[in-house]
């Protein structure tokens, strides 16, 4: 019997146990990633928490699986110091089942975004599937931006927005009305 497997037939037996795996998961699996993201740069704690705008003891405690008390601001906060984004959402069990079976460092490595814009600079793909046709909007010289309220709206809604305006500067913008797009 495969891992997965093993794992999905307890998560069938007890709701208890998909919740507490879950949890698991977040407490541990994020204070992973930031020790595997300082490994792999040959960043120190320190250093990290300078480009955080953190202490060095906010990150040393965020580092920590047996911690589990972080707050979204303070992950937001680590994940502008490596220049990553961060997006929590929630997925199905087979999502985090498979995740959970195939973890490993080389698999939450992420590039920063200066590296990321090297690649797009030299004409590489930066985007992931289905996300090309939203990148390629989104850059557009000008076109119907929302406001912010009119995306706040429409997330909560699902209408589209109602008075957008033209810009030529706001790219984030332009990013989240292509990605609206495209829900």
């Amino acid at each position: 019997m495969s891992v997965f497997s093993r794992l999905w037939k307890k998560f069938a037996n007890s709701k208890r146990y998909r919740e507490e795996f879950v949890a698991a998961q977040v407490k541990r699996g994020i204070p992973f990633q930031i020790r595997t993201l300082l490994k792999k740069r040959g960043w120190s704690q320190g250093e990290l928490a300078e480009r955080a705008g953190l202490t060095q003891g906010v990150v040393s405690r965020a580092a920590d699986p047996e911690y589990g008390n972080l707050t979204l601001n303070t992950i937001v906060r680590i994940a502008a110091g490596f220049d990553v984004a961060f997006i929590g959402v929630f997925v199905p069990f087979s999502k985090l089942a498979g995740w959970f079976t195939e973890l490993s460092e080389d698999g939450v490595t992420v590039e920063s975004f200066e590296e990321e814009d090297q690649k797009f600079q030299n004409g590489l793909s930066v985007v992931g599937s289905g996300a090309a046709e939203a990148a390629e909007t989104a850059f557009k010289p000008v076109q119907e931006i929302p406001t912010d309220a009119d995306v706040y709206a429409y997330l909560l809604n699902r209408q589209r927005p109602r008075q957008p305006v033209k810009s030529e500067t706001n790219l984030a913008r332009g990013a989240a009305q292509a990605a609206l797009a495209n829900i």
